[in-house]
């Protein structure tokens, strides 16, 4: 669009997207926590970042939004689980996406979705603002994520797709989105790890809603169908190459954690029936004499919630979920009077005798491991048995819990 017609346009443009945006207010949005998780074991982590599509407008939760149905596309294309959070704000823009990023822990994505522009077209946004803030904010992604974090920008959709715009102005909107579509296009072609995912075409809403679970679905297929290709490259160069990108030295990483755990202000709190619930169900579900949900504090390993085991904490010099949290996925021990790490174990050669375990790590609101669900019995039993997938469900139930604070004591 040539720029004396943009600034022209741009004034009546603002006051139509302001009027066409009081609709808003009528229209649902997911009410639960930002985040949305599909079933299986060696996670795929991804982070929605933006406005638009990763709102959710139209739906009552992520789980029928795009979080949840871009975990169950990936998921049905590799057959591993997926995490997935969301920092969405309506009125983010590339001028604003910077800061709204604040502190977000990028290092453990291996993906982040970008979905900007929709403000920007129905107000006829500065193409050159765009282009400027939006290489910005990539490069900021790169740099800030790992070395093997890939980033993927959708494109904008057609805005009269978008029911209240759906107007003679709307074809305006349009116009502009096209043009910050080339521009994106292109600007992702320079970035290093960054992919353009356009977002041509969608189901029509029904006549009752705004937006319907099936366009959300959609655009996640659109979005896997680019992502998964690039997931699988990297976690075949990983098992290639076979260590780890160190990105903090382990005295920070170790402090961050801590951070995160006093950050919570859950040690020392009295029991509650809702983490009561999950431990029991996890002893009945594995047939194990035990099971707790606990966290790693400076020195000790506190029990949240405890099934048959009488101690409050352990010294984490003895802690089998110290071990667990080292890394984010399960971790069994089939026979710890075989294991090398915790035979002299207190808690194997003495009371609760532990011989199997089986942990998963809990993670706090912002990424950090702070501890484990984990069961345990004085008897061995054969990894293999272990249902890793049901274990990481509970798991993530008390990470849904660790939304709300702590019930007073």
């Amino acid at each position: 669009m040539h720029e004396l017609i943009r600034r022209s346009l741009a004034p009546t443009m603002r006051a139509w997207a302001m009027a066409a945006e009081r609709e808003f207010s009528n229209i649902p949005m997911p009410t639960d926590a930002p985040q949305a998780h599909s079933a299986g074991v060696d996670s795929d982590r991804v982070l929605i970042f933006g406005s638009g599509p990763a709102v959710g407008r139209g739906v009552m939760s992520h789980d029928l939004a795009l979080p949840g149905a871009l975990a169950r596309a990936i998921s049905a294309r590799t057959g591993r689980g997926v995490d997935v959070d969301v920092v969405a704000r309506p009125r983010m823009t590339s001028v604003t996406a910077l800061a709204e990023l604040g502190d977000l822990r990028l290092t453990r994505f291996d993906a982040i979705v970008v979905t900007l522009g929709v403000n920007e077209s129905v107000t006829l946004a500065s193409e050159r603002v765009w282009r400027l803030e939006l290489g910005r904010l990539l490069h900021q992604l790169v740099r800030s994520s790992s070395g093997s974090t890939r980033v993927f920008v959708a494109g904008v959709q057609p805005i009269r797709s978008i029911p209240i715009f759906d107007s003679p102005l709307g074809d305006v909107a349009n116009g502009h989105a096209r043009g910050l579509n080339r521009f994106t296009a292109a600007i992702c072609a320079e970035v290093p790890r960054a992919t353009f995912v356009p977002f041509d075409g969608a189901p029509p809403p029904t006549s009752d809603r705004y937006r319907s679970p099936e366009v959300y679905a959609h655009w996640a297929g659109l979005l896997a169908t680019s992502m998964v290709p690039e997931l699988e490259t990297e976690r075949f160069a990983f098992a290639q190459e076979g260590t780890p990108l160190v990105l903090r030295d382990a005295a920070t990483r170790e402090a961050m954690r801590q951070h995160a755990v006093d950050r919570l202000g859950i040690l020392d709190t009295a029991p509650e029936e809702r983490y009561d619930r999950i431990a029991d169900i996890a002893r009945i579900l594995f047939g194990t004499r035990s099971a707790a949900v606990t966290v790693i504090d400076r020195d000790r390993q506190w029990h949240k919630a405890r099934v048959s085991l009488d101690l409050d904490e352990v010294p984490r010099s003895s802690s089998f979920c110290t071990v667990t949290i080292q890394g984010p996925e399960p971790m069994v021990v089939a026979d710890a009077l075989l294991d090398d790490r915790f035979r002299e174990s207190p808690l194997v050669v003495g009371e609760p005798h532990i011989r199997f375990y089986a942990g998963f790590p809990i993670e706090s609101p912002s990424g950090e491991r702070i501890g484990a669900l984990c069961v345990f019995d004085p008897e061995p039993r054969p990894d293999g048995e272990v249902d890793l997938v049901l274990l990481r469900e509970l798991a993530l139930m008390v990470q849904r819990e660790l939304q709300h604070p702590p019930s007073p004591t």
